[in-house]
């Protein structure tokens, strides 16, 4: 498939044991914390096309591990993934396009889109309910290859409970009123306008619903959009690609909006036994909410139905920068790779609240203006740094780990903390 150029042979050939078809959310979490500016499989969440890139792909993981463990006792990971992408070639064996892609993701949380799912509601009648974690968390896709390499691709993801909940042994009983649910579906394309630059576009529709009243998918029109676009053009000077890029996306949910954009110029570039990628974007983000209420040392947030006919709407309008950057090196064996990255986002921050609501903890707490950053060092995939490790085995099994940052500061005699954030592995046939 002819759909990379350089950048994807610098990967492949000057990273010996890693490759840019094989990263993971492990990856991408310690080397810089976003996927904008690099190809890699992570990258099908943004643009279903990619899936062809893939073909016979398997991919799994622990998920994201930041619970408080109690010293002397142990916790499983609470959200892990797998999958993978099959595909049937309908060409020759010198040139295996045109080609057709299925691939199916078990237990992912769409990041951006469960932001606006509140921890609890309140009904009509003033009762407090937990909302219910979603229990299907599937990702689906569909998509092809054209003769000249060109790529399109179809997704859907579906995130649904109705009727029940999680006891603490595991199990599951009646609850009425537990309902959650988000769906979306999008599609693109990837394609090579000249030999020296791909283009990828894609787009979508979403919607998220929760509550006690339990609604169609047409019901109230509280539709999302979504769409992000980035091209790939190479560089022989510097041996890599320069990658413009822009995303943006409208999301409505109840009691809350949210219209952002973002655009941003990064490179990547093929080094000795290594890879390295740099960017910087612009960001406008404007929210509003009614009846939203969040403790803002804990994040726990809360959405009142009570008085939802009367929606008096607090303001915030965000807008600033971002850089970030990732490097990685094959040290010591070809088969060990050992990465590190970082983000920093600085934005000010102007907050309008409804005089109704003065006193009130939603989106603002008063009437101001303000800096503000990415978290420092939470361990979270938005903070500041990360850092990391991944093994290659005979270009089949890969293994990607983010280290705990807190790793190289705990007191050895305590057993305090753990050693791994995320753990993720890829195998290819």
């Amino acid at each position: 498939m002819n759909m990379r150029t350089a950048a994807a042979l610098g990967f492949t050939v000057g990273i010996l044991g890693v490759g840019s078809a094989f990263a993971t959310f492990a990856r991408v979490e310690s080397m810089g914390k976003n996927t904008t500016y690099i190809m890699d499989d992570v990258s099908i969440f943004g643009n279903p096309a990619n899936i062809n890139l893939y073909p016979n792909y398997l991919i799994g993981g622990f998920g994201s591990y930041l619970d408080n463990v109690e010293t002397g006792t142990n916790k499983d990971p609470q959200h892990p993934t797998f999958g993978g992408i099959f595909s049937l070639s309908l060409g020759s064996e010198e040139s295996p396009d045109p080609r057709l892609s299925i691939g199916g993701l078990f237990g992912r949380e769409d990041a951006l889109l469960f932001r606006f799912l509140p921890d609890y509601y309140i009904d009509a009648n003033g009762n407090k309910h937990s909302l219910p974690q979603t229990v299907t968390n599937f990702d689906g896709f569909l998509g092809g290859t054209l003769s000249n390499g060109n790529a399109l691709g179809l997704h859907i993801y579906i995130a649904h409970q109705d009727g029940g909940y999680e006891t603490e042994n595991g199990d599951y009983q009646v609850d009425s009123d537990s309902y959650a649910s988000v769906i979306r579906a999008d599609g693109g394309f990837n394609l090579q306008v000249t030999n020296t630059m791909d283009w990828e576009l894609a787009a979508g529709i979403a919607r998220v619903q929760y509550g006690p009243e339990h609604k169609n998918f047409f019901d109230d029109g509280d539709f999302s959009y979504l769409v992000n676009s980035r091209a790939f053009v190479t560089l022989e000077a510097i041996d890599g690609e320069l990658v413009p890029a822009m995303n943006g996306h409208f999301i409505k949910a109840p009691g809350i909006r949210e219209t952002h954009a973002q655009a941003g110029l990064g490179i990547n570039v093929g080094l000795d036994r290594g890879f390295f990628w740099m960017g910087a974007d612009f960001v406008w983000n404007k929210k509003k909410a009614h009846n939203w209420s969040i403790d803002y040392d804990t994040g726990v947030s809360a959405y009142d139905a009570q008085d939802d006919e009367h929606s008096y709407w607090d303001k915030r309008k965000d807008i600033g920068g971002v850089i970030s950057f990732g490097i990685e090196r094959n040290i010591w064996y070809d088969w060990f790779v050992i990465r590190v990255g970082g983000q920093k986002s600085i934005l000010y921050t102007e907050c309008d609240v409804d005089s109704h609501n003065a006193g009130k903890s939603g989106i603002c707490s008063d009437n101001g203006s303000f800096f503000s950053t990415n978290p420092i060092g939470n361990g979270t995939m938005d903070d500041h740094v990360g850092w990391g490790f991944g093994i290659n085995i005979e270009e089949k099994l890969k293994i990607d780990v983010t280290i705990a940052e807190d790793l190289l500061f705990r007191n050895p005699f305590q057993g305090e903390g753990r050693w791994f954030s995320r753990l993720d592995a890829t195998y290819s046939f």
